[in-house]
This record gives structure tokens, C-alpha cells and sequence, in this order.
């Protein structure tokens, strides 16, 4: 699992957060308003994985409730989210195994926390991409 999303994540510079928020046409305040929420202002983990939520709730939707037996991943009620950061990769590895599809559609990603559903609407051909699209560096996912 750690391999798989691995990547040569970067924190964004000071230059890379300037072109981001002229990308988004937006004041630096407000992005760090979001990144301070969404991802305590850091989108990668310390092993450069970017950070994820896996929402149980989401892959509950996506997959019509038909794992709900394993309560870890799947629910129809939002919350139990477990311990953040590397944990959410344990969670994500189980429902894999359940539905890759619908998994990866389930995860929040990387620095502003894109959902994988949301992937099509921001510029992404799947969601897969999407994942991989977070591992290199921070800046590209400003410019999707």
C-alpha cells in the first residue's frame, strides 16, 4: 500500500503557494484557510504519500451499502474516521480489497482534500489519476 501511492511529494514554496493563489485568483488568506482546515496546512505525509481521508460513508453510497457488513469502511452514517494520517491508509487498503473503484471514489486527496468522486470535475480523466496526480508535487493540483 505504501509503495502504490508513494510519491516525490513536495511542500509547496513560497513561489509555488504566490502561483497558486493567481491559478485560483484568490488572497493567500484564503487559501490557508482551506488548507488549515482541510489538511492542518501540509498535503503530504512524512513518508511523501499524499494525505487522504477515506470517507466509510462515501464508499457506503458508492457501493449500495453491499459491504456495510465490514463497519470500518463501509456505513451509512458519516463519522468514525479513525485516527488520521497513515492509519487512513489501512482503512483505504481494506476497502480495495472490497471495491478499488468505489475505494479510491471514497478518499479525499492530498492538499485540498478532492474527493476521488469529485476527480472528472476537476480535469482528471479517472480517479486513479487523480491519487497519482497528488503524489509529485503540490502546485500541479492547483493547476487541475
Amino acid at each position: 500500500m505504501a509503495l502504490e501511492f508513494a510519491g516525490k511529494g513536495s511542500p509547496l514554496t513560497l513561489d509555488g503557494f504566490a502561483a497558486a493563489a493567481e491559478i485560483l485568483g484568490v488572497k493567500a488568506a484564503e487559501i490557508w484557510a482551506v488548507l488549515t482546515v482541510e489538511t492542518l496546512g501540509c498535503g503530504f505525509l512524512a513518508d511523501k504519500r499524499p494525505a487522504i481521508l477515506f470517507e466509510r460513508h462515501i464508499f457506503h453510497g458508492q457501493t449500495g451499502g453491499r459491504f456495510d457488513n465490514e463497519a470500518d469502511v463501509s456505513n451509512p452514517a458519516a463519522g468514525g474516521y479513525g485516527p488520521g494520517g497513515a492509519a487512513q491508509y489501512g482503512r483505504l487498503a481494506e476497502a480495495l480489497k472490497l471495491d478499488r473503484v468505489a475505494a479510491l471514489k471514497s478518499a479525499s486527496w492530498g492538499i485540498g482534500q478532492v474527493m476521488g468522486f469529485n476527480a472528472e470535475s476537476a480535469g482528471f480523466e479517472f480517479h486513479l489519476s487523480l491519487s497519482h496526480k497528488f503524489s509529485p508535487t503540490v502546485v500541479h493540483r492547483f493547476r487541475s
